[in-house]
């Protein structure tokens, strides 16, 4: 069955029948964290999920039926009662958020080159609270069924998710933690021709002090997996991964290579500036030995 922009088309549902995430949930007896991934564009229902969801509007919506789900966007919501003008820079989940330029450039980046960054990765960033300390998370980047990149970050009981865009030779992640009503923002360098092995780049995001300060970290991600090509299995996989880091290492467990490279971060010349000059960037793809293999 098509699927095309089921986020979409799920929040014009829950705009039309006044309903909330939680709302629907509920309606439908699976967990809201569920319903948030399906508003995410992170997974699509299951075939039995689906038939309970096409069920529940069919029960509000006369004459709702699951060839309703095959229609684009726009005949979609009609099917609902409802018109709506889809734009360029509306097209995908929440996509109003980019100019359509930028949107348009996403996509064309991801079709080009997302295979090159879908998959898990282990980010390795100062400490903020432990000096002499680092800290890590998992990330899992995959392709969405809107075709831009996901973005899926976790550590210590949050979750991030959200789009990277791939512009020029940096790609740009934002994700949000509905859980904490938080944003994170990061720009990395990233690689030309090659399926990226190390990236390396800026985060903004909050601490988690009374004030919730804003804090930007140089970090430094390395690919630890790949994609099993399966959604669920690579969402379990992602989150056995979160559950059984360990976010604080010692300096002795981290590579001085990446220390260095952390340390150098900071501008001399502009106190307060960080950055990541592209001049001295580690990103790069698979290390070859001398006969060209891996």
């Amino acid at each position: 069955m098509k699927m095309d922009h089921f986020s979409d088309k799920l929040g014009l549902v829950l705009k039309t029948l006044v309903l909330s995430r939680t709302g629907l949930a509920s309606a439908l007896n699976v967990d809201k964290s569920l319903v948030g991934r399906w508003a995410a564009g992170t997974v699509t229902p299951s075939e039995h999920n689906l038939a309970k969801l096409t069920r529940y509007i069919a029960s509000r919506v006369d004459g709702f039926t699951m060839l309703d789900w095959e229609k684009d966007l726009t005949g979609f919501a009609r099917g609902l009662g409802v018109e709506v003008e889809i734009s360029a820079s509306d097209a995908g989940t929440q996509t109003g958020l980019f100019p359509a330029a930028i949107y348009k450039e996403g996509l064309r980046g991801a079709e080009m080159r997302a295979e090159a960054y879908e998959g898990f990765w282990r980010t390795t960033r100062p400490s903020s609270d432990v000096p002499g300390c680092y800290l890590r998370d998992i990330t899992m980047v995959r392709r969405r069924e809107d075709g831009l990149m996901g973005w899926y970050t976790g550590v210590e009981g949050e979750r991030f998710e959200g789009w990277s865009l791939l512009l020029g030779h940096q790609f740009f992640s934002i994700g949000w933690d509905p859980s904490h009503g938080t944003l994170m923002f990061a720009i990395f360098n990233g690689v030309a021709r090659q399926k990226a092995e190390v990236v390396e780049g800026l985060s903004l995001a909050n601490l988690r002090d009374a004030g919730s300060s804003p804090v930007c970290s140089a970090c430094v991600m390395e690919r630890i997996g790949e994609l099993s090509g399966d959604s669920a299995r690579d969402d379990a996989h992602f989150d056995a991964q979160v559950r059984g880091l360990d976010p604080l290492v010692p300096a002795s467990e981290v590579p001085e290579e990446i220390r260095a490279h952390l340390a150098q971060t900071i501008s001399d010349e502009v106190p307060g500036m960080m950055r990541m000059l592209f001049t001295t960037s580690m990103a790069r793809g698979p290390v070859l030995d001398p006969l060209g293999a891996k």
